[in-house]
C-alpha cells in the first residue's frame, strides 16, 4: 500500500503578496519623502528649514514664489528653457526617426554595424569631451545662443532615441510599406505620415526622456552661455546660492515652479509612456 499523499500547501494569497508590497511601500516612501522636504520648504524661511527640516512651516511664507520668480527673473528664463527643451525634443524625434526607418525597416548587411555605432554613444559619456565640444561650439560661433544648446543636446539624445525607434518599427509588418509604396507614397510619407503615428508610445517616451534631461540640466547652459539674457532655468536658480549665504526657501520655491512643466508634460504622455513601456517588454 502506497503512502497517503502529503496536501500541498501554498500560501495565502494576501500573504504571498506581502513581499512584494513591502518593496513598492518602501520604493513609494523613498520617491515621496524628497517630493514631501520640497513642497514644504517652499513655504519656510532659511532658518526654519535648518531648526525644522520634516515638519509643516510655523507661518506660511507664499511671498517665496513671488520673490523667487522677480529675483531670478524665471520668466524670461522659462521662455529660454522652453525654447531649448521644445527644440532639442523636436531635432530628436525628427532626426532619430529619419535614422531608425532604414535601420529597422531595409535589411542592409551594415544595419548592426551602424546600430552599434548608435548604442556607443549612450556607453560614452559626453562630459568627458567638454573641452574638445566647447573648441567646437567656439570655432561654429554657437557659443551664447540658444540654437547650439539646441544642438548639443540633440546629439547627446539621438542614440538613445534611434535604438528606441529603431525597437518599435522593426515590428511593424513590412506590408505596411510595400502598399504604400504601391499607392506612389515615397519614403518620407511612409515614415511620417504611416509610420510614425503607429510607434506613437515611442514618440511619447523620446520626448519625455529628452525633455526631462535638457530642461534639468545644468552643466552644459553653465559652460556655454555668458549673457543672461541666454540663461536657463537651472542657471537662474543658482543665484539663490551664494558661497557665504544661501537663501533656501527662494530655491526649493523657485525648484518647485521649475518642476510645473515636466509634471505637466508627463501627465498628458503618461498613458503612452505606460503603452510603450509595456510594448518594449514583449518585443524580441
Amino acid at each position: 500500500m502506497s503512502a497517503p499523499a502529503i496536501p500541498y500547501r501554498t500560501f495565502p494569497p494576501r500573504l504571498a503578496r506581502l513581499p512584494g508590497w513591502t518593496v513598492l511601500a518602501i520604493w513609494t516612501a523613498a520617491v515621496l519623502l524628497p517630493l514631501y522636504i520640497l513642497v514644504v520648504s517652499c513655504f519656510k524661511t532659511t532658518a526654519e528649514i535648518y531648526d525644522n527640516r520634516l515638519g509643516l512651516p510655523q507661518s506660511w511664507a507664499f511671498d517665496n514664489f513671488v520673490r523667487a520668480w522677480t529675483r531670478a527673473d524665471l520668466g524670461h528664463n522659462f521662455i529660454n528653457s522652453l525654447i531649448v527643451t521644445a527644440g532639442a525634443v523636436i531635432l530628436t524625434i525628427v532626426v532619430s526617426a529619419m535614422a531608425a526607418y532604414p535601420l529597422s525597416r531595409y535589411k542592409l548587411g551594415w544595419n548592426a554595424i551602424m546600430l552599434g555605432l548608435f548604442l556607443s554613444g549612450i556607453m560614452l559619456p559626453i562630459r568627458l569631451a567638454s573641452v574638445e565640444l566647447f573648441t567646437l561650439m567656439r570655432n561654429l560661433g554657437l557659443l551664447d545662443s540658444l540654437t547650439g544648446l539646441i544642438l548639443v543636446y540633440s546629439a547627446i539624445r539621438i542614440p538613445f532615441a534611434v535604438f528606441i525607434f529603431a525597437n518599435f518599427m522593426r515590428v511593424l509588418p513590412s506590408e505596411l510599406d510595400e502598399a504604400a509604396r504601391m499607392d506612389g507614397a515615397g519614403e518620407v510619407r511612409i515614415l511620417f505620415q504611416i509610420l510614425l503615428p503607429m510607434v506613437k508610445p515611442a514618440v511619447s517616451i523620446v520626448a519625455i526622456f529628452t525633455a526631462i534631461a535638457v530642461w534639468n540640466d545644468f552643466f552644459f547652459p553653465l559652460i556655454f552661455i555668458f549673457d543672461d539674457r541666454y540663461k536657463t532655468v537651472p542657471l537662474a536658480i543658482s543665484v539663490f546660492v551664494g558661497q557665504f549665504r544661501t537663501d533656501w526657501g527662494l530655491v526649493f520655491a523657485s525648484l518647485a515652479i521649475s518642476m510645473a512643466p515636466i509634471l505637466i508634460m508627463y501627465c498628458l504622455l503618461a498613458r503612452q509612456i505606460r503603452e510603450g513601456v509595456g510594448a518594449g517588454g514583449g518585443m524580441k
